[in-house]
């Protein structure tokens, strides 16, 4: 049973007004942590933007913009500054977290996991949770699905192989952040794949017309409303696990695995998808009474329930210094876009003929894996 903690709370009027995209990003970089250490060889954007406005409130006048290309928008450039504060983390984490099984991960007390303060990543369960989970029927392995924006086609593909050769089944765990955790809900709903993606299309059409920036989450509520049947938190009930990024002290990892409606699930996939700025025009975002952001930037990639995981990356694994990834654009490397051309496309929606080969690429990259993990030698 989850814990009571109440539904997100209608925002003061003051919060509901657009702001304008300075005093946005000086509100974001509120949210980073305090540090002494320098995170790169040039002062973040954000810092810059900080610097500025409170430069101006003390009557010192402006600090220069860095300059930025006229033909990039406000939704790209709020994303660049996202994902490379996640790169950051991300390759952080690859270096000094270890991988844990789900017993060492799970501490033995009657509190709630998520109290366990030590820990890096809070359980929304209670351990009696836990332990119907363990009862409950799991085959291995599972899949987790990364952040990956509107490169959300490129899962769908992997996932219409991994569905039609049998690696996924009804008993098959499965987890993810952001577009990641969309799929699984999708995967869990029992929808089909070529059906996303006709409402991915819808998704992008409007947002290359209306834009894309302070206005993408409430799109895709539209659609995820729309799409998902009604009993779809019934059917992703213990089976999936969606990631988001609680802001405490400090940003740590939160996974959601329970719901009690449809709604609740819709505002967990939304939360785990919500670039600061991007989904909508605030920092953060309430989920169950707590500020979140996006998932990716602690869990790129969550753990599963099952005894081993199969990591799917949208974006070249390589790239971002992360290994052990087993399905993702180094399946087939010749003849794919760059990175730059990837991020570009996972921050603005790309023409439906994108889409459409996003979708192949993910279908063949999944083939090549399969060629090494036969399912007959891996599923259990």
């Amino acid at each position: 049973m989850l814990l009571p903690l109440g539904r997100p709370t209608a925002l003061s009027p003051l919060l509901r007004a657009p702001p304008s995209p300075r005093l946005l990003m000086s509100s974001l970089c509120t949210l980073l942590p305090s540090s002494g250490r320098v995170l790169g060889p040039s002062r973040p954007r954000g810092v810059v933007l900080c610097a500025r406005a409170e430069r101006e409130e003390v009557g010192r006048g402006p600090l220069p913009l860095p300059s930025v290309s006229e033909n990039k928008s406000f939704a790209v450039a709020t994303g660049e500054l996202f994902l490379g504060l996640s790169s950051l983390l991300i390759k952080r984490t690859a270096r000094v977290s270890p991988v844990l099984t789900r017993e060492e991960e799970i501490a033995p007390t009657d509190k709630p996991v998520e109290d366990i303060a030590a820990q890096e990543v809070i359980w929304e369960q209670r351990l009696a949770d836990v332990e119907a989970e363990k009862k409950r029927k799991v085959t291995s392995p599972g899949f987790s699905f990364s952040a990956a924006g509107l490169l959300f086609p490129y899962h769908l593909g992997v996932s219409q192989f991994l569905l039609e050769k049998g690696y996924i089944k009804e008993t098959t765990p499965l987890a993810g952040s952001s577009a990641g955790a969309i799929v699984c809900a999708v995967i869990a709903s029992g929808s089909s794949m070529q059906d996303a993606l006709k409402f991915t299309k819808i998704l992008a059409e409007d947002c290359r017309i209306k834009g894309t920036a302070f206005r993408l989450g409430a799109v895709l509520r539209d659609v995820l409303e729309e799409f998902l049947p009604d009993d779809v938190h019934i059917r992703s009930n213990g089976r999936i696990r969606v990631a988001v990024t609680q802001l405490l002290w400090r940003p740590k990892g939160l996974l959601v695995d329970q719901f009690d409606s449809k709604e609740d699930l819709i505002n967990a996939v939304l939360t785990s998808s919500f670039i600061p700025g991007y989904l909508a025009p605030r920092p953060a975002t309430l989920f169950r009474n707590r500020l979140c952001i996006d998932g990716g930037l602690t869990l790129f990639m969550p753990p599963t329930s099952a005894s081993a995981t199969v990591r799917i990356c949208a974006f070249p694994a390589s790239r971002l210094g992360l290994t052990g990834i087993g399905i993702s654009p180094d399946c087939n490397p010749a003849d794919r876009a760059s990175p730059r051309q990837l991020f570009s496309w996972a921050l603005e929606p790309a023409d439906d003929h994108i889409l459409d080969e996003l979708f192949e690429l993910g279908y063949l990259d999944a083939g090549v894996w399969a060629e090494q993990n036969p399912v007959e030698s891996i599923a259990s």
